[in-house]
């Protein structure tokens, strides 16, 4: 029997699962069940009646989440997922274990509860635990069921401002990075990166990348060679 080790994210031998179940749910990736666009509010922070105003959107790619606020800017982690309900967000070197929970399998919509503790604490046991406690970020998301007609056709979560976005992690994030240099998600990290065949990397200020067979991405951290 396996078991993941959350730290080096690889199974080991322990009481657990057979090595197949381990490796499926043991990774740097995302849960299969999180992939594509879910719409998202936050339902509670700390003590009751205390959170957040406004839609957010989460956009699970294959190894990352890129999360729309509702003043329109955003934030990008990479995903990992250690089995149990679980996830591990990581941010310029910060991590956030979330507790991950389907509420709801309906007719033309799933329903998610996540739950964190923040940063550099373990993950509540369950999306229920993180709702009674007081020491909670918690919050629900919602993505379209699988169907291409009737009601569950004009299920559509990609609203007219998000279609760019939307359309270029699909090119990047969710068809894997575009150089390896696209997955240092801040400036000092990236700067000091390069890789054994010469490939550099370099950090673009104010924007994000464009590139010529890929169109814009979220990607801030690129690859470059002398000559």
């Amino acid at each position: 029997m396996f078991s993941c080790d959350k730290k080096e994210l690889k199974c080991k031998e322990g009481s657990g699962n057979i090595k197949a179940a381990c490796d499926a749910s043991c990774g740097h990736f995302t849960p299969t069940n999180l992939l594509g666009i879910w719409r998202g509010l936050e339902v509670k922070k700390g003590h009751k009646d205390h959170f957040e105003m406004g839609e957010i959107d989460m956009i699970f790619g294959e190894k990352n989440l890129t999360i729309v606020y509702p003043n329109k800017t955003q934030d990008v982690y990479d995903v990992s997922t250690t089995g149990g309900g679980q996830m591990t967000l990581t941010k310029d070197d910060v991590k956030v274990n979330v507790a991950v929970t389907e509420l709801s399998n309906l007719k033309h919509t799933i329903a998610m509860g996540l739950s964190t503790f923040g940063p550099g604490q373990d993950a509540p046991s369950s999306f229920r635990q993180g709702i009674i406690t007081e020491k909670a970020l918690s919050m629900t998301m919602w993505k379209c069921s699988g169907g291409s007609s009737g009601a569950s056709a004009k299920c559509k979560f990609d609203a007219d401002n998000m279609k760019e976005l939307t359309a270029n992690l699909t090119r990047g994030v969710r068809d894997g990075d575009i150089d390896e240099c696209n997955k240092y998600t801040s400036c000092h990290p990236c700067i000091n990166a390069s890789t054994p065949d010469g490939i550099e990397c370099g950090w673009c200020l104010g924007g994000t990348l464009n590139y010529k067979d890929h169109g814009n991405t979220t990607f801030k951290c690129g690859g470059f060679k002398a000559g």
